[in-house]
């Protein structure tokens, strides 16, 4: 059976061979046995799940945890010629209806669902009737409850197990301590599964950590130096846009990437980065999740993560290729006191979001008792001029309603566009008789609305661009046509926010119900946090140790590579020079050969040591111990 695979990995993915423990992972999938995969981001994990998912007859069920993986996953099998469908917020009980029956009877080969869909009664009734060859868990650390990024609703997909009882499942992640592993197979009642993990080292990256008063400068001096392929993190959208100003200013080609931005405009930066147009995406962490390009040479921290497991998947995008690269963290005390206000400070208690969840369905006009499966758009920045809120800590709040799987948050820039008709659709229809596109959207806004002239109808831009084979920037158009025609009264919005209810609105009885687990995970974080800081501060350790020791991997050797290392092995030869001139004095070259040293690092050394006063240069250029 894994010559098959290895014909769908040649035909389908392009690759040649397997990554390593790909091979192994894939031929236990394909005899039906349960799987734990731990591979390093950038090690293939959907591949482990999808070959099999394209080989095995039947439906492969994928459950991920954010919409942008979901859609990513899904348009990369689609340009792959593979039948695939995501299920993501913002979909009618119809559309929901329409995608089911097809993974029944259409023949498709991936249904991917967020663990929150597994709570809807037609999705279980409907999974129960798919011919379902395996279940594939994306980033399982999401299952456990000392993961750094965890999500109750994932401790609900063992719903799928109890539907399909005789179905393997494999679970793939990059990031798990022995804690994490442990608490997935109890879970998932993986009882003989076997675990597949590849070593967390990454002996190609080499890490530096730079505490510096002007990061600014410390940065535009790293790309002086590093002339690859890079990403930059930062943590806000403020700072996406003024470091990539700056690295413009000094001449280097520098683009951003922030959830704010227009879907257009993120395409087009981040295809410019991805064909080396831009050497660098200043981003926040919106970027990275499914970008798989090779050739990163380096990956720029310029803000605090908030966690050690964050950190690794980051600076994993640097050096697929197996070729030598930089993962470089600059930062000064600001910005660990900004981590602390950000990550720990700025976590909502109990009581905080029952206040803002009031706030919201306030805002966005839901009674008690509605709301459930409809989707709104926000403007983030009005809504919390609104009541006056503190922007952080408001959208903190919605992140861990979103968590608990309150509502399912997406982020990204959309136009809200409201529709009343003021003619006939047949008086409509005849203004656009001889307007191809317009009529096709008009005739798209009618199927999927209707013509009411007592209803306001709320228009989603993307769904009619699709129906009608346009695109949205038309949509708008044509609305706007319409209204100066007096045929329609259009109002248009724009918004970063949607926010889909997952469950009916219930106040403070919807957050009572995790309000202990709540306080739980804040400790958590506040850990999680605290031993980020620890690995960044401290400047006598190995870097790679410190990463391979927090995952439990034990290792005996510095990595020789990280800037830690640099400073212990220039301490150490400083001390060798001190200790060959105490014998008599020596020229460059007569150290060079003793201490058996490169002859710039002996030169380097020796000017730091003239400059505290150690030794003294002779008339003879000899160097000799100062007394």
């Amino acid at each position: 059976m894994i010559t098959k695979s290895l014909d769908i990995l040649t035909t389908v993915y392009g690759f040649e061979k397997f990554r390593p423990l790909q091979q192994e992972i894939i031929s236990n999938v394909l005899k039906g046995k349960d799987t734990l995969a731990l591979l390093p981001t950038g090690g293939g994990k959907s591949v482990c799940y999808q070959i099999p998912g394209i080989q095995l007859p039947g439906i492969c069920i994928v459950i991920s945890p954010l919409v942008a993986l979901i859609k990513d996953q899904v348009d990369q099998l689609k340009k792959k010629n593979i039948k695939a469908v995501g299920i993501t917020g913002g979909i009618s009980y119809q559309e929901l209806d329409d995608v089911l029956d097809n993974c029944i009877y259409g023949n498709y080969d991936f249904l991917y669902l967020s663990p929150e869909r597994l709570q809807q009664a037609l999705v279980k009734e409907r999974i129960l009737k798919m011919n379902v060859n395996l279940i594939a868990i994306d980033e399982a650390h999401c299952i456990s409850e000392w993961g750094h990024d965890f999500r109750p609703a994932y401790r609900q997909i063992i719903t799928l197990k109890e539907l399909h009882p005789k179905v393997p499942i494999i679970a793939v992640t990059a990031t798990a301590t022995k804690a994490v592993q442990n608490d997935i197979k109890t879970v998932l009642e993986l009882d003989n599964a076997l675990v597949f993990q590849s070593s967390y080292e990454r002996s190609n990256i080499h890490y530096q950590i730079k505490n510096t008063g002007d990061k600014r400068e410390a940065l535009r001096h790293f790309y002086t130096v590093q002339r690859g392929s890079s990403i930059t993190y930062v943590r806000s959208r403020k700072n996406a846009v003024a470091f990539t100003l700056d690295l413009q200013h000094d001449q280097i080609t520098a683009g951003f990437y922030h959830g704010g931005l227009s879907n257009k405009m993120r395409s087009n930066t981040a295809q410019s980065w991805m064909n080396n147009k831009l050497q660098v995406m200043v981003a926040t962490n919106a970027f990275g999740m499914g970008i798989d390009k090779p050739d990163v040479r380096s990956v720029v921290h310029m803000q605090l993560p908030d966690s050690i497991e964050s950190y690794y998947q980051e600076t994993g995008r640097a050096g697929r290729d197996g070729q030598e690269s930089i993962a470089c963290f600059i930062y000064n005390q600001n910005d660990i006191e900004h981590a602390y206000n950000q990550f720990v400070k700025s976590q909502p208690t109990a009581d905080d979001l029952k206040f803002i969840y009031r706030k919201l369905s306030n805002y966005l006009r839901i009674a008690l008792g509605e709301g459930e499966e409809q989707t709104y758009s926000l403007s983030f920045a009005k809504f919390c001029a609104t009541y006056q809120l503190n922007g952080m800590q408001a959208y903190s709040a919605l992140n861990t309603l979103d968590r608990f799987s309150v509502i399912s948050l997406s982020q990204g820039y959309h136009r809200r566009c409201s529709v009343s008709f003021r003619e006939s659709s047949t008086r409509i229809l005849s203004f656009t008789h001889n307007k191809p596109e317009v009529n096709a959207i008009i005739q798209a806004i009618l199927r999927s609305y209707g013509s009411s002239k007592n209803h306001v109808l709320q228009i989603n831009t993307a769904l009619i661009a699709t129906r009608s084979n346009t695109s949205e920037e038309e949509v708008i158009n044509t609305l706007q046509l319409l209204h100066d025609q007096d045929l329609i009264e259009a109002g248009i919005t724009h918004t970063d926010l949607q926010i889909t209810y997952l469950t009916p609105r219930d106040d403070d009885r919807t957050i009572n119900r995790f309000s202990r687990e709540l306080e739980r995970q804040n400790a958590l974080k506040h850990h999680k946090l605290k031993s980020l800081v620890q690995l960044v501060t401290n400047t006598t350790t190995c870097i790679n140790r410190m990463l391979l020791e927090y995952f439990d991997e034990k290792t005996l050797l510095d990595c020789g590579n990280c800037s830690n290392c640099s400073q212990v092995v220039s301490r150490i030869s400083s001390e060798e020079i001190l200790i060959a001139l105490h014998k008599r004095p020596l020229n460059a070259q007569e150290i060079c050969q003793e201490l058996k040293k490169d002859k710039d690092v002996v030169i380097t050394l020796l000017k730091s040591l003239l400059e505290q006063g150690k030794v003294i240069l002779t008339s003879h250029n000899k160097y000799k111990i100062n007394e």
